[in-house]
């Protein structure tokens, strides 16, 4: 199918419609197209192909390119409608996502808007902290990143080869150049995606194989019609028919559980490629290209940056607010909105900056766009976070306190477990919420501990670094995964009242048992956190520690390997654990003064903050109880101090009272998520920690 005069292909058009379509339907959850996700694949080939399509007819027809007006096209074609879903997105985040969630929303926006959302949302992905994050409204802007990303380095190099090669055979040497960034990206694609997954996914150097296979097929295609020849029927036909096939294929065959980007990736994007070249061959029109450039998929083609822009927040949004799935009803909905919001956005925002004639007239006027949208998204997303921040005190309620003689009314010497036992009360008589709670709601996921620089994420740092009292005469050493890290502000705190040199081994995920566990991210045994705990043992037996703590989440529940075998078996994979950390306390107590273990906090079966951050409730509504099969883990973990003769140290005084966990200790809220402790209560608790240790007095 030959293009027209300004180079419109309708099957190009009903191959975006494809696109969208397929990653609606996946979006949308309604148990078809599982594998729709694609449709962002099919996207990069498109994109590669049109764009460069477009700068090799400049360059054909003025002899050169102008890097301003190819700017200035691509502010007029992204900039206003992606703005305006971006200004949108944080006024609804404001009104109803409410203090806990809508913070990194506004940060997400900020990055967005600065085309590095990509970046942003890998970071997201691969820290431990912020994964177990909702999805963010504006996570399926890394797309547009990746492309603009892309597009700020490929014209270029356009140039820079026009002018080496002096205008001679550019066309090759643009292929030799595609080829070579074809192959390295997606070597290292295949590579990232084994042993980074989440980093994979987002990265512009695992996407750019994509958009580069596109803007190869725009150069043989655009070869092909230099020679003006016409190819026979049937290979159009059988081109276009493979390439439709294995993009459907793609949708319908991977998941959730398919490795990607990588190797499979190659299907969509070849698949598209073949439709793309088959269209463009001259010969014909064939049945394929027929079907692509019916009137409706036609509409929704042209409707397709739109839709894409709009149906994610559409879905994310109203899912996060009321606080459950969506109803098919609901999704369908909100389809007809996105649907709406399209048309409209197309109409009154995409056509008028495309086509207004003093914008394409002057291209530097246009350029003006990308700091300016950037200023007003920026501005739009600080002002949301304010308004936020203004609106997220608390309740209406004063802090707990106790009483002169709260040892006589709670028979307890620990001032820390009297104040959660006042707070199980209040919670009991369900008072309000206390005013001004620690932290405020808005950076309540912010609350972890501060690591200061020595990060055990990074698998290649392998470093001490020495915190509490740095000049004491006495060693600590804390040992585990995040559920040792929430205590580092008590232990630092305990640590320099008592003049010990600490030094907090905490690698998130890994579980110090000596037993392989499963990595959640990949499903693969974590090698890393093996040699992690061999480099930790080995610091251990060469500091001799006066003190070493260990605290640690339930392995079992992560998966667990038995000779290289996952064990399925839970009873069997709890025999193991507790078998590992026998072994690990036991290695442990050879090498330090004195070990314990302190028992993992209880985890409660649902997230405090969020319910403290709906309207005005009351502290009983949003006490929610201990899981039990975590209470059952802890028991483990005291099973296996007693096997090894170490000192056991049980931590669910400080959270829970009988069967109420209060939601708030004093004015401090204990719990960041369901399962780990903010830097806020844990700095409270220095004092208690530190006297049931022996450090202070």
């Amino acid at each position: 199918m030959r293009p027209t005069k300004n180079g419109f292909r309708p099957d190009i058009q009903g191959l975006r419609a494809i696109a969208v379509g397929a990653v609606v339907l996946c979006h949308l959850q309604l148990g078809i197209l599982a594998g729709g996700y694609v449709g962002v694949d099919v996207f990069f080939a498109i994109s590669g192909f049109l764009i460069t399509g477009l700068m090799l007819r400049e360059v054909d027809t003025t002899g050169r390119l102008s890097l301003t007006g190819f700017y200035a096209r691509r502010a007029r074609r992204i900039l206003p409608a992606a703005s305006l879903v971006l200004l949108a997105t944080a006024a609804a985040s404001a009104l109803w996502l409410g203090p806990v969630l809508a913070p990194a929303t506004f940060v997400s926006i900020v990055w967005a808007a600065l085309f590095l959302a990509n970046a942003w949302f890998a970071h997201l992905d691969t820290d431990y902290f912020s994964a177990d994050l909702p999805p963010s409204p504006v996570q399926h802007y890394w797309s547009l990143s990746v492309e603009e990303q892309f597009y700020v380095v490929w014209p270029l190099l356009v140039v820079l080869v026009l002018l080496v090669t002096r205008r001679r055979a550019p066309r090759a040497v643009l292929a030799g150049v595609l080829g070579v960034i074809a192959v390295v990206s997606l070597a290292w694609s295949v590579h990232l995606t084994r042993v980074e997954p989440s980093a994979a996914y987002f990265s512009s150097l695992t996407r750019a194989w994509e958009l580069a296979a596109g803007a190869l097929a725009a150069v043989a295609v655009a070869a092909w019609r230099h020679r003006d020849r016409t190819a026979p029927r049937w290979a159009v036909e059988a081109v276009g028919v493979l390439g439709a096939v294995a993009i459907v294929v793609a949708c319908l065959a991977f998941d959730d559980g398919t490795a990607f980007p990588g190797y499979a990736a190659a299907l969509p994007v070849l698949g598209t490629v073949a439709v793309l070249v088959a269209g463009g061959l001259g010969a014909p029109t064939s049945w394929i290209q027929r079907l692509l450039a019916v009137r409706p998929l036609q509409l929704i083609g042209d409707w397709s940056y739109s839709i894409y822009l709009w149906h994610w927040p559409l879905l994310i949004i109203p899912a996060l607010h009321v606080g459950r799935p969506l109803r098919p009803a609901e999704k369908i909905a909100i389809l007809v909105l996105t649907l709406v919001l399209s048309g409209l956005t197309v109409r009154l925002v995409e056509r008028p900056f495309r086509t207004h004639r003093r914008l394409t007239a002057f291209p530097r006027r246009a350029l003006a766009f990308y700091p300016l949208t950037a200023a007003l998204v920026m501005s739009s997303a600080f002002g949301a976070r304010a308004y936020v921040e203004h609106a997220s005190n608390g309740g209406d309620g004063a802090a707990i306190t106790l009483p002169r003689d709260w040892k006589k009314e709670y028979g307890v010497d620990d001032p820390a477990v009297a104040l959660v036992r006042a707070s199980a009360r209040a919670t009991r008589q369900g008072d309000d919420v206390p005013h001004d709670l620690r932290p405020k709601l808005t950076r309540l996921r912010d609350s972890t501990a501060d690591i200061h620089g020595c990060d055990y994420r990074d698998e290649s740092f392998r470093e001490l670094c020495p915190r509490g009292d740095e000049d004491g005469d006495r060693t600590l050493v804390l040992l585990g995964d995040s559920h040792a890290r929430h205590w580092i502000p008590a232990l630092e705190k305990a640590a320099s009242e008592a003049g010990y040199r600490a030094y907090f081994l905490a690698k998130p995920q890994c579980v110090p048992a000596l037993v392989t566990t499963m990595r959640v991210a990949n499903g693969e045994p974590f090698r890393e956190c093996d040699d992690f705990k061999g480099w930790a043992l080995d610091q251990v037996a060469e500091l001799q520690p006066d003190l070493v703590v260990v605290s640690t989440s339930p392995g079992s529940k992560r998966g667990v390997y038995e000779r290289g075998e996952l064990v399925t078996d839970l009873d069997r994979a709890d025999q193991l654990v507790e078998r590992g950390m026998v072994r690990l306390l036991q290695r442990l107590d050879e090498n330090a003064g004195r070990t314990a273990l302190l028992a993992d906090i209880p985890n409660v079966s649902g997230d405090p903050g969020r319910c403290l951050a709906r309207g005005r409730p009351t502290l009983r509504a949003c006490s929610f109880p201990e899981q039990a099969t975590h209470a059952q883990s802890v028991d483990l973990q005291l099973r296996a101090a007693e096997r090894a003769g170490v000192e056991a140290i049980p931590t669910r005084q400080w959270f829970c009272d009988g069967r109420i966990c209060p939601p708030v200790i004093g004015r401090t809220i204990p719990y960041r998520d369901g399962g780990h402790m903010t830097a806020d209560y844990s700095a409270t608790l220095a004092d208690s920690l530190g006297r049931r240790l022996g450090m202070l007095r």
